[in-house]
């Protein structure tokens, strides 16, 4: 089991942004609501603080030093049979973090690898940043394998969960980061309520569970919802994003990018990874200015 780490979500560390106009992009925080260990989901929450005096985070600290672009290939894609050299070839070309699909056959149709599999790639890659998708009808139960695996951001759906509190609090425990994902037919409304407690939303843009779909451009109003409520929230979109997408993902407010077979099968994975890099950079600092 890995150290457990002191991220704590929510209530226990909160910090509160008062409404802004609708052009700004800087919110109001609390001076002595900051702590550098809160989830950055919970420092958007909009309520009364009894604390301290409510102050303006300027946009540039806002947006450009704290909301990051951060291009995350899938390798559902890739030739697993030579998964080391296919993912350290994507971090060399660019790459910020590892999306690693894991379907257990029940909740998706499609099975792919465990924590076996990404123990043994942490073994190679000891430094990269390794988030798991996890497709599974139960995440609850893998949790510590994957946190002895060593991986850093456990993503999971909640449409199979009755607990999500009690899971993200286990995942912490564990230490790793939140993540919470919506299938596309999973209204913003069924997460609203446990934003506070992730690090990430990330918002699928085609059906989980096989890789190569169409993009569902109709999934874009819940990016739109989740960044102009949440400016400091990173949101992932995954499905169907390539360099014909992305723009709608970036315009959108998307800064975390899920890219599988334009990445994987592109000739040269370098030029798209930046390509995609600064469509989502300039639309953040087109926010921030």
């Amino acid at each position: 089991m890995r150290r457990p780490c002191n991220n704590l979500p929510g209530a226990q560390r909160t910090a509160a942004f008062r409404p802004l106009p609708a052009h700004s992009c800087a919110p109001t925080a609390c001076n002595k609501c900051l702590c550098p260990h809160t989830s950055l989901a919970s420092l958007h929450t909009a309520a009364s603080c009894q604390t301290g005096t409510p102050i303006r985070i300027a946009a540039s600290t806002a947006m450009n030093d704290r909301l990051k672009c951060k291009i995350g290939p899938s390798i559902l894609n890739a030739d697993l049979s030579q998964l080391y050299k296919e993912s350290q070839r994507l971090l060399d070309n660019g790459a910020d973090y590892l999306h690693l699909d894991v379907m257990d056959g029940h909740f998706v149709p499609n099975l792919t690898f465990g924590a076996p599999v990404v123990k043994c790639l942490r073994s190679k890659i000891r430094h990269a940043f390794f988030e798991t998708h996890m497709m599974v009808q139960n995440p609850e139960q893998w949790i510590e394998p994957m946190a002895d695996a060593g991986v850093d951001q456990y993503t999971f759906h909640i449409e199979p969960v009755k607990e999500i509190i009690k899971t993200c609090r286990k995942v912490r425990e564990a230490g790793m980061k939140v993540g919470l994902a919506l299938k596309p037919g999973t209204e913003i409304d069924a997460v609203r309520q446990f934003i506070d407690q992730a690090d990430m939303i990330l918002i699928m843009t085609v059906e989980p569970g096989f890789g190569g779909q169409k993009f569902m451009t109709d999934m874009m109003p819940k990016v739109q919802w989740l960044r102009h409520n949440y400016p400091l929230l990173d949101v992932e979109v995954d499905g169907g994003v390539g360099l014909n997408t992305i723009a709608a993902c970036a315009d959108a407010g998307a800064n975390m990018i899920v890219s599988g077979t334009a990445i994987i099968n592109a000739p040269d994975q370098r030029a798209v990874i930046a390509s995609l890099r600064e469509t989502v950079e300039s639309s953040i600092h087109k926010c921030s200015v």
